[in-house]
């Protein structure tokens, strides 16, 4: 069996060789595990987010920016679209799903900002908290880079799928079943 991660191996090229050879089954299997991975990406960059918003947020109290607790805040900080995330909105429907496998990513982001930095973060110097922040948003990327080749990859599978139906090779009434 295959060790790497499911993203990892969606998004190789060998994943997407001879696609047009492959039965609609198999197609049909390769989909579904390209959401998975995507779902899994997502919640990745969903936490990179959340940790991200929580350590500016203290940088902003600090500053005298914001006032308050901020624990008392954490829903408003969380609820937030201020952390650099706007701009046009997303080809696909944002998956906010927990996937299967969220302990994995959950532990990535702890490697980088752990429940333990959050815990004393009243005690983590400015500087410590710049760089984790950076840390974060470079995870972050790599993550949305990955994520947009898996978007790629599905779109792939999506469009053979699509030929077929159109060209009669195969029924779209079987997806329903």
């Amino acid at each position: 069996m295959d060790k790497r991660r499911l993203a990892d191996r969606v998004i190789d090229p060998a994943y997407t060789a001879d696609l047009e050879k492959k039965p609609e089954q198999e197609l049909r299997a390769m989909r579904d595990e390209c959401r998975d991975g995507e779902t899994d990406l997502s919640f990745e960059r969903k936490l990179c987010q959340a940790r991200i918003d929580i350590l500016a947020a203290e940088l902003a109290r600090r500053e005298g920016k914001t006032e308050g607790d901020l624990v008392a805040r954490l829903p408003q900080i969380l609820a937030s679209e201020s952390s650099g995330r706007e701009g046009p909105l997303p080809d696909r429907a944002p998956d906010l799903s927990i996937p299967r496998t969220a302990d994995i990513p959950r532990r990535r982001v702890e490697e980088i900002a752990g429940e333990r930095i959050l815990a004393r973060l009243s005690q983590i110097p400015d500087e410590e908290i710049t760089q984790i922040i950076g840390s974060l948003r470079d995870h972050e990327r790599e993550i949305s880079s990955r994520r947009k080749a898996l978007q790629e990859v599905l779109d792939r599978i999506q469009a053979e799928l699509m030929r077929r139906f159109k060209s009669g090779e195969a029924d779209p009434t079987a997806a329903l079943n």
